[in-house]
């Protein structure tokens, strides 16, 4: 992924968390991981929405964490670390799969088909297209696929 792509996102993520009546408040150049452990962290105070991504994560990882945590910052679960193990795998998965339609749309989908229209969608088509790594974009394919958007 490109940093203009992750900077496209960035806007996109602070548009929307304002759309949700909420101030965005997104710093991506703290050294969370080393203090942490974590990649990123969400929470919301008053109106105001706070995102935190380590700064030390490649852009694409950053984009990824950028998406979770907005997720995050946008649903009613609270706070994700006090949900018993069965909720909490599922808040996970749920997370994920929000974060593959929010970073790639049937359209993306669609656009880039028309390049290899001689070909089966396949994963490496995302890597090659997005930049996306090849556990992301096989991820991607499955999500569509079990939406029947990609053929199986």
């Amino acid at each position: 992924m490109r940093s203009n792509d992750y900077d496209e996102l960035l806007m996109r993520v602070e548009q929307d968390l304002v759309a949700h009546g909420l101030e965005a408040v997104v710093l991506d150049t703290m050294p969370l991981k080393e203090n942490s452990g974590l990649d990123g962290v969400a929470y919301l105070k008053g109106n105001k929405a706070y995102i935190f991504i380590d700064k030390t994560l490649a852009t694409f990882d950053k984009a990824r964490t950028l998406v979770e945590e907005y997720h995050h910052a946008i649903s009613d679960l609270g706070d994700h670390l006090d949900y018993d193990a069965v909720r909490a795998h599922n808040n996970e998965v749920s997370a994920r799969e929000e974060v593959i339609a929010y970073m790639t749309s049937p359209e993306d989908l669609v656009r880039i088909a028309h390049y290899h229209e001689d070909e089966p969608f396949a994963a490496w088509m995302l890597t090659e297209h997005l930049g996306y790594p090849a556990d992301f974009a096989e991820e991607t394919v499955a999500y569509y696929r079990r939406r029947g958007l990609i053929p199986g």
